[in-house]
């Protein structure tokens, strides 16, 4: 089966071409075909997936061009096909009938509810996430339970957590990843920065021990230097 879906994703991306258009047909195709595809093809150097709610597509097309600077071959979903079908399509259409994905990196921008079922399907080099915020209810339910979803892959995980730590919703995860490396990134405080912060915040309460954190600065929203006195 794994070759009839490798051949019906290039097949069908080669024939939509045609047609001056894409999208994420092909891999739906290519998992309705075989629903296990994206576990059964192999892919050589890094692999990058980038998650959160804001920033996705900026920070993974970021990484994918000093990839390319760097010398690799990069296969990326670059136009924001971010749910399993679209990746799928990005990684199928770049593989061979062998199954081995024909890139030396691969960097995927990942829809945070699409995490569960991407992170297990290869070996991840580095999860990137940007930050969580509490938008598009309808799709994503609360705000936990998308988090908790991530959280729920990452007992196993044994690659790199790039987490902002400027966003304790964001740094929560590494507490559930015990096999993962973890390097954070933030913005230092700045002309914009305030000490209140008048928007709705998601990081009232510390992840942890559930007592209030106290910032030291906002950059917006929940976004900011903070800390818990409870806990630590």
């Amino acid at each position: 089966m794994k070759n009839l879906s490798v051949a019906a994703v290039r097949l069908s991306r080669w024939l939509l071409s045609f047609a001056g258009r894409g999208g994420s047909l092909p891999g739906q195709i290519g998992l309705k075909i075989d629903p296990q595809i994206l576990s059964k093809i192999r892919i050589t150097g890094p692999v990058v997936v980038v998650t959160g709610t804001n920033g996705k597509t900026s920070t993974a097309n970021l990484i994918a061009d000093l990839l390319q600077e760097a010398g690799y071959d990069v296969v990326t979903n670059r136009k924001g096909d971010n749910l399993r079908e679209g990746i799928a399509t990005a990684l199928l259409s770049r593989t061979s009938l062998s199954g081995t994905v024909k890139a030396t990196a691969a960097v995927l921008e990942t829809d945070e509810l699409n995490v569960k079922y991407i992170l297990p399907a290869f070996p991840v080099t580095a999860l990137v996430v940007t930050n969580f915020f509490r938008d598009q209810l309808d799709r994503a339910r609360e705000m936990e339970q998308l988090i908790e979803s991530i959280e729920g892959v990452l007992e196993p995980f044994q690659g790199t957590l790039v987490l902002n730590a400027n966003d304790p919703n964001v740094m929560r995860l590494a507490d559930k990843a015990p096999q993962a490396s973890v390097v954070t990134f933030g913005v230092a405080r700045n002309q914009e920065s305030t000490r209140v912060t008048g928007e709705a915040a998601e990081g009232k309460f510390c992840p942890r021990c559930s007592r209030p954190l106290v910032y030291d600065w906002y950059q917006y929203s929940h976004i900011g230097r903070f800390r818990c006195e409870a806990c630590g």
